[in-house]
């Protein structure tokens, strides 16, 4: 206060090249649970982490929103991918303000780059108690589970019940676990009640989720993602096992201090809805 200036540190930056076609049965957050395994909650402190390739540049902006979004749980100050038509067209009718793109120089200097052929990745989950602990979801294909939880922030967007709603429609069966939908905004609420689901024959995701037996779609919230008081909707009360979409499994993160959370991407959590236990969404999208 006394010189009228502010220190600010520019971070570094850890650069993610991401190529190969993506497959069918992954999603944005796979790819950053992916990440989190290799570099671990720590490995992007007070660093910039930015995303570039032909996969990220084929991602529409929900999906990349999720990449970004997930950096704080590597201990980054920011996430970053570069601005192309993709961004241009979704701005259209978010703002009429006159903005200038900024773009990393040609000749840059990144701390490290990791390169991934998305193409040989495979759904993955991230174990309690923490965003880095990363496990093939086959690999947990026998552990039971009590609930499902699809909403946040981060799981919570248009695009992630869409997914969802993809994995009910081809299942046409009922879940067996109890399972929680709560929309990140009001207007993804509108959009589960009004949009509809590529091939549904015209159903929207509130059409299939009541058929699937899930639980009426809740009002925008953080909800059980960030715990709170016992009577938060869907907070976990008791030590159960959830797969959720949120992003965070730490101890009493959702509740209960002896909760087990599982994170995973709409698409993992559908599939689980359905057996009861973590399950590969490949058993239902091929």
């Amino acid at each position: 206060m006394g010189t009228g200036k502010l220190l600010l540190k520019v971070p570094s930056t850890l650069r993610f090249v991401m190529d190969g076609e993506m497959p069918s049965y992954l999603l944005a957050k796979d790819f950053i649970l992916h990440i989190l395994g290799e570099i671990t909650v720590s490995g992007g402190t007070y660093k910039s982490m930015e995303f570039v390739g032909s996969t990220v540049e084929s991602l529409n902006m929900e999906e990349r929103m999720t990449l970004c979004n997930m950096v704080v749980e590597a201990g980054g100050k920011n996430g970053v991918v570069p601005a192309d038509s993709t961004t241009y067209k979704y701005l259209e009718d978010k703002t009429s303000v006159a903005f200038e793109p900024v773009y990393s120089d040609e000749n840059a200097r990144f701390l490290s780059e990791y390169r991934l052929d998305v193409s040989k990745l495979e759904p993955v989950v991230a174990k309690p108690h923490s965003p880095d602990n990363r496990a093939l979801v086959r690999e947990c294909k026998d552990v039971k589970i009590d609930r499902v939880y699809i909403g946040s922030c981060t799981g919570g967007k248009t695009q992630d019940f869409l997914a969802a709603a993809k994995v009910f429609l081809a299942s046409g069966k009922k879940v067996k676990v109890p399972t929680f939908l709560v929309p990140a905004t009001q207007k993804v609420w509108m959009d589960i009640y009004t949009l509809p689901v590529p091939e549904s024959g015209g159903k929207t995701c509130s059409q299939i989720f009541e058929e699937a037996g899930c639980n009426t779609p809740a009002s925008p919230t953080c909800g059980a993602c960030v715990g709170g008081p016992r009577d938060i909707y869907a907070r976990m009360n008791e030590p159960q096992v959830c797969v959720s979409t949120t992003n965070r499994n730490f101890p009493g993160r959702m509740g209960h201090k002896d909760g087990q959370i599982y994170l995973a991407s709409p698409y993992t959590a559908a599939a689980s809805a359905f057996t009861g236990f973590v399950t590969d969404p490949r058993e239902f999208l091929q």
